[in-house]
């Protein structure tokens, strides 16, 4: 009786530690889309959430924060028009990130993240393409092949870098 009560609490405690987690990393990756307009920081900081989330959460709980950034920067009018037609193939961006990142993650980290990076990379600079191609202003869309370039790739290695280091002081934390 003893040791599942003790199974109980353990296990209470770390859904609270999961709510918690989640909650930082939802507010982080909602906010700093609506309040710095700047791709670089914002990229960087919002892979670094999901890089996180993916660690400490699980790859569940990183595809639900994968999906509030651009949800939440469409829904307060953020995002120009044509990078609404974009969002579905971000959030699907993220998703790509997480799941190469979670397949990745445990075994080399470096691997993993470069490999998430380039993944996201080459699906959202493929489709970016393909729409724009598709549209009857297209060439007047093509800032959104830049911002859907190399860019995606180096804010995703950028940020998963962030989440090594906070990672790596979480556990230098533990250790001492």
């Amino acid at each position: 009786m003893l040791i599942e009560q003790s199974i109980k609490n353990t296990s209470l405690v770390r859904t609270k530690e999961k709510v918690l987690i989640f909650s930082a990393l939802a507010l982080l990756v909602v906010y700093l889309p609506i309040t710095i307009h700047s791709q670089p920081v914002t990229g960087s900081l919002v892979n670094m959430a999901l890089v996180l989330a993916v660690f400490l959460l699980g790859p569940k709980g990183a595809v639900l924060l994968g999906l509030m950034p651009s949800f939440f920067a469409l829904a307060s009018g953020l995002l120009p028009l044509p990078l609404a037609l974009m969002v579905p193939f971000i959030m699907t961006g993220n998703m790509i990130l997480v799941a190469v990142y979670h397949y990745f993650g445990r075994k080399n980290f470096a691997l993993a993240i470069v490999a998430a990076g380039f993944a996201k990379f080459l699906f959202l600079y493929a489709f970016a393409g393909l729409l724009i191609n598709f549209l009857p202003d297209g060439k007047q869309m093509l800032p959104l092949i830049s911002m859907m370039s190399w860019t995606q790739f180096l804010t995703a290695v950028s940020g998963g870098t962030l989440a090594y280091v906070f990672l790596l002081f979480i556990k230098k934390i533990k250790n001492s």
